[in-house]
């Protein structure tokens, strides 16, 4: 596989998950609480994330320096981690008794999630300022992806509609993002626009 089917590969997958999470965002809003079809969107579509970050660092890999490398090591390892809650979350834990879900986040089960969402928060920002500094990809649509990837690292923890607006603002600037990752497929860096 060469680099331009590559970047265009994470890009579809940046718009199945930016895709996914908007719209399920849109559909709770509506109904008002989650079922199974947002239930799908959301625990099915992380992994899509994953490719979308790869693609993105390697846009810029080289002007992110070793901050970057780090940035995007910690971004990927949670990122893996919070597909494994989103997916719990989505699959499993909606179908137990709310009295069994209560006893299992009291015991190490809530420390999982707990770290987890402190290390997909630290890894989100520390990837977006590394992407922020590289200046190699549209700010406003990267602040879209921390915003709402932030709220969604913390989505146990926040109200309903709180999470809906992440869901909305993530899916908006994965979107955005993945469209420019499609646009700039092949391009060199040295020759792909620096954004101020």
């Amino acid at each position: 596989m060469n680099s331009q089917s590559l970047f265009r590969l994470a890009a579809a997958a940046g718009m199945v998950c930016g895709a996914a999470i908007a719209v399920a965002g849109v559909l709770e809003t509506v109904a008002g609480q989650k079922f199974p079809a947002t239930e799908l969107l959301n625990g099915g579509s992380v992994p899509f994330g994953i490719a979308f970050a790869v693609g993105l660092y390697l846009t810029g890999y080289e002007r992110m320096g070793r901050f970057g490398a780090g940035a995007f090591a910690v971004h990927l390892l949670s990122f893996g981690l919070f597909s494994g809650v989103a997916f719990t979350m989505n699959f499993v834990l909606v179908h137990e008794d709310p009295a069994v879900v209560r006893l299992l986040l009291e015991g190490p089960a809530r420390w999982a999630f707990l770290a987890t969402a402190a290390l997909t928060w630290l890894g989100t920002w520390l990837f977006a300022a590394a992407l922020w500094r590289a200046r190699t990809v549209p700010p406003v649509a990267v602040g879209l992806y921390v915003a709402g990837l932030t709220v969604l690292s913390l989505t146990f923890l926040l109200p309903a509609p709180v999470v809906r607006i992440g869901h909305l603002a993530a899916g908006l600037g994965m979107i955005w993002l993945a469209g420019w990752l499609r646009a700039t497929a092949g391009r060199e860096v040295e020759r792909s626009p620096q954004f101020s």
